[in-house]
């Protein structure tokens, strides 16, 4: 689960790497408890289908501030202060990115890596980020197929506690209402460093869809969750 690696340090280092518009994004993955958006520009839109369900997963597009994904009946807008995330960091997101194997097709990024990112956005002065991704659960590294999204938050759990090495409240999973359909979420608090993840997602066949929101103790989540529709 090398994508909840970086929820932490997504947060961290990219505070100062945010500060201009972003190109089109490049890989998926971050999020809370409601709705949120994004930024600006038109990506190629290249295919994925999945093994155990008939369901084909493109690449989104920004326009307008307005980061969309049909496939997955993702809308995101970035929200007034937030910035979209440039290809490029989206990239450092993943320990072996998809551009340095020199691979440019979106369905074989996703077919090689474990996780792959298509979206993502920060707020510079550190209140929040979101990230939204696609996890290959058969992908080397990965912790294999699970059968729900009850069964990823076993591993989202683990994996956080041994990879970040501090200890989180967790809450209970619970059903989550977003793009006119029943996703599940689960939301983990890490007090020690003051910052919070809503983690919302959907399992298709041996892919999970994931929106990460992270934010600080004193953000309200509400306000960047509308944003997600």
């Amino acid at each position: 689960m090398k994508k909840l690696v970086v929820l932490l340090a997504l947060f961290i280092m990219l505070m100062g790497c945010a500060s201009s518009p972003s190109s089109s994004p490049n890989s998926t993955a971050s999020t809370s408890d409601e709705d949120t958006t994004i930024s600006e520009s038109v990506v190629p839109e290249e295919t994925v289908t999945t093994i155990n369900e008939q369901i084909v997963i493109e690449r989104g597009s920004i326009n307008d501030n307005l980061y969309t994904n049909a496939s997955i009946n993702v809308n995101i807008e970035v929200p007034e202060g937030y910035v979209a995330l440039s290809d490029e960091q989206l990239n450092s997101l993943v320990i072996t990115s998809a551009e340095s194997k020199g691979i440019e097709n979106f369905q074989d990024a996703i077919d090689s890596q474990a996780v792959t990112y298509d979206f993502g956005m920060i707020d510079p002065t550190g209140n929040g980020s979101v990230l939204v991704g696609i996890e290959n659960l058969e992908v080397e590294g990965a912790e294999g197929l699970v059968n729900n999204e009850e069964e990823y938050f076993s591993f989202v759990k683990a994996s956080l506690v041994q990879n970040q090495g501090t200890e989180y409240t967790f809450s209970d999973i619970y059903d989550f209402q977003m793009f006119d359909d029943t996703w599940t979420a689960l939301n983990a608090m890490d007090s020690a460093n003051g910052v919070n993840s809503t983690i919302i997602v959907k399992c298709y066949g041996k892919y999970v869809v994931s929106i990460i929101y992270n934010y600080t103790a004193t953000t309200d989540p509400s306000v960047v969750l509308s944003y997600i529709y």
